[in-house]
């Protein structure tokens, strides 16, 4: 079936930030006396910001006000891009490009803010060559539920089926399995779950995707 809509995933698969936002919230945490370890990355990565409040509460029961911690981490993300530039990873622009010029319609589906999303996104150059952003503030129930996915086929008026999911951390795969699309797998930090794996269409980079659209 032929793909006319690809939804993308946006730390860890268009942008190369996922470590950056580690650092940021280790740096925060330890700020308050907290040391968050890998079980919070684990659960948090790909997820909306009311799930990451929760699973932090959860795990730190004393780390505090979890929107001034946010918004601490925040602050620190954007320094370091606006003195470095947003890293993007190899073959984005391109992907994107090659894609849009052939007509297929694109959408970022990320589990961040609207606010950081559009900033970000904006500031690396890529929200003028997607057609619609989904964001973690736009939807009740985060990945892995498929319903971001599934709200990004429906902004561009594809069928779910014809559409492709890029995606990177282990909760977005499941997500994207889940919403009925195909699913690219592009490698990330986190190790994804074999069965889901074996699934997925694996990448070595966004180099590789379009020629596999």
């Amino acid at each position: 079936m032929k793909i006319q809509a690809v939804l993308y995933d946006m730390d860890g698969t268009l942008l190369d930030t996922e470590k950056l936002h580690k650092m940021a919230w280790t740096q925060c945490a330890a700020q308050r006396g907290v040391v968050i370890g890998p079980e919070f990355y684990q659960g948090a990565m790909g997820r909306n910001l009311q799930r990451v409040f929760a699973l932090l509460r959860e795990l730190y029961p004393n780390i505090g006000d979890t929107q001034a911690l946010y918004e601490e981490k925040e602050a620190l993300c954007r320094a370091w891009m606006d003195e470095h530039g947003v890293p993007v990873l190899p073959g984005a622009h391109e992907a994107l490009g090659a894609l849009g010029a052939r007509g297929v319609r694109q959408c970022v589906c990320t589990s961040t803010s609207r606010d950081s999303a559009e900033r970000t996104l904006a500031a690396a150059g890529l929200l003028p060559k997607i057609d619609a952003l989904v964001c973690g503030d736009d939807i009740e129930r985060s990945k892995p539920d498929p319903q971001i996915f599934l709200r990004g086929a429906e902004k561009l008026g594809v069928p779910i089926e014809r559409c492709a999911v890029v995606e990177d951390a282990p909760a977005g795969i499941a997500a994207g399995l889940a919403s009925g699309a195909r699913v690219f797998c592009v490698p990330g930090l986190l190790e994804i779950p074999a069965e889901d794996l074996a699934r997925c269409t694996r990448i070595g980079s966004l180099w590789d995707l379009a020629p596999q659209v």
